[in-house]
């Protein structure tokens, strides 16, 4: 090729390659393209819900709660998840009804999938649980907040159950708060104790004198524990001198003393000799064989008063014998935390509109309980509930009795299988599985393992 064609082949490229600039540099730019809004799957417990009307511009915030409340009790609840939800427009607060049986293991299972309910109501040993996982929401951060806290909280609650209970977790946060006081006391036949002239019992040893009598007159035990022998012998380690219940810095029981082990055999021999019954003749709780005259007297619930329909006699309510401790039980909201900030803070909101004072008053009365906060006992419709001259007012007064003697316990990662156990190791023994002081071991091995979550 010549020099005269090379000049020309590198004319004609020069000229190419200025036209392809040229074209480029004169073409119009495209037109973005439209992103499109990002789309979240939201968790089946957790719809989406429509905008509120009048503005917001932003689908609601759901808030469910589980929970195993009677009938009775639910209708109080449905009224106040309605009145709340018709006073604001971030959150719908949902309520679902769940079977009693397994509540907790089915709850857990749900909470640790990501799946379960934002709010449950349970003690602060069920709140304990989760505590390790980081499943709870830390309400401390709301309460404190200047905008949406709680105005007076560190007053409102008595110490034992402030810094016993709500202020006692093992990372210093707040995961639960109380909405409703309750605790055991003594059901019993009137018209038999007036018909052997039998007192009162105030102490244990004149319960067992008088479960004695009972069962040699008429061939029936004294005394049934209904689904409280655990709080009962709670109440027997609190009382003990020497011994404790849980070393919270050692992650070790307390209780594993020869006086002790002595109250616990006490325990189990009434047991066996029939002047205590551990177990009812069906079901969970005493007051079908109470009713049917099988059981001169149990201690339950203050709130299990309305099942107690006796067969022909009168009946009677009276403090648990109870010396320097007394098991009282604060149950409430527990808000677990699934990673979602929003979510948590609208279930606090809820929360402190429940134990809120108006709400307060009549949650309590709908469940036949005593009000833990003061703000509630100035509520003038709270002071007439209590004063009335009813049964549900003789049973909390039983109850009010002992509540200068209330304390509480940790609420610690393994308290729940600490309860467990030594309620266990009570009917083992009883049931004649093994003595009362292999029982007791095992009960302490198994509660040291759970307390170092082992």
């Amino acid at each position: 090729m010549t020099k005269k064609t090379w000049t020309t082949v590198i004319i004609v490229l020069l000229v190419i390659a200025a036209a392809v600039a040229i074209y480029f540099l004169t073409k119009p730019a495209p037109k973005p393209e439209p992103t499109p809004a990002p789309v979240t799957d939201a968790p089946a417990e957790q719809p989406a819900t429509d905008a509120p009307a009048g503005g917001g511009g932003g689908a609601k915030t759901k808030v469910t709660i589980w929970h195993t409340f009677t009938e009775g009790q639910e209708e109080y609840l449905k009224m106040a998840v309605a009145d709340y939800n018709a006073s604001q427009d971030t959150a719908e607060v949902e309520l679902l009804s769940q079977p009693y049986e397994g509540f907790t293991n089915t709850v857990n299972s749900a909470v640790v999938a990501g799946v379960g309910p934002d709010i449950i109501f349970n003690y602060a040993s069920e709140a304990a649980k989760y505590v390790d996982a980081g499943l709870l929401a830390d309400l401390s951060q709301y309460i404190y907040d200047p905008e949406i806290g709680i105005e007076g909280f560190d007053a409102s609650l008595k110490e034992g159950v402030m810094n016993g209970e709500v202020k006692a977790f093992s990372d210093g946060l707040i995961h639960y708060l109380p909405a409703y006081t309750t605790g055991p006391i003594l059901f019993y036949n009137k018209t038999l104790y007036d018909e052997l002239q039998i007192e009162v019992p105030k102490t244990w040893a004149e319960m067992e004198a008088a479960s004695k009598k009972i069962l040699e007159a008429k061939g029936i035990p004294g005394l049934g524990f209904d689904n409280t022998i655990t709080d009962f012998l709670q109440m027997l380690i609190m009382e003990t001198p020497g011994a404790g219940y849980i070393d919270v810095e050692n992650k070790a029981v307390l209780f594993d003393t020869p006086e002790v082990r002595a109250k616990v055999q006490w325990l189990v021999d009434a047991f066996k000799a029939g002047h205590f019954k551990a177990r009812p003749e069906s079901g969970n709780y005493f007051s079908p064989d109470f009713n049917s005259g099988v059981l001169a007297g149990f201690v339950g619930s203050v709130a299990g008063y309305p099942y107690v329909t006796p067969d022909g006699f009168e009946f009677g309510m009276a403090p648990m014998p109870a010396d320097t401790w007394f098991p009282s039980w604060n149950r409430g909201p527990i808000v677990f935390y699934y990673k979602d900030d929003a979510r948590a803070e609208e279930a606090y909101k809820f929360v402190k509109y429940f134990i809120s004072a108006d709400v307060n008053a009549g949650w309590v009365e709908a469940v036949t309980a005593l009000a833990p906060y003061s703000w509630t006992a100035d509520v003038p419709a709270y002071q007439e509930y209590i004063a009335r001259d009813t049964l549900a007012s003789k049973a909390l007064q039983a109850l009010e009795a002992n509540l200068g003697k209330a304390g509480s316990l940790p609420a610690v990662t393994g308290a729940a299988q600490v309860r467990t156990a030594i309620n266990d190791a009570v009917i083992k023994a009883a049931g004649g599985e093994m003595t009362a002081d292999e029982a007791w071991t095992e009960a302490v091995t198994i509660s040291n393992a759970a307390l170092k979550g082992e």
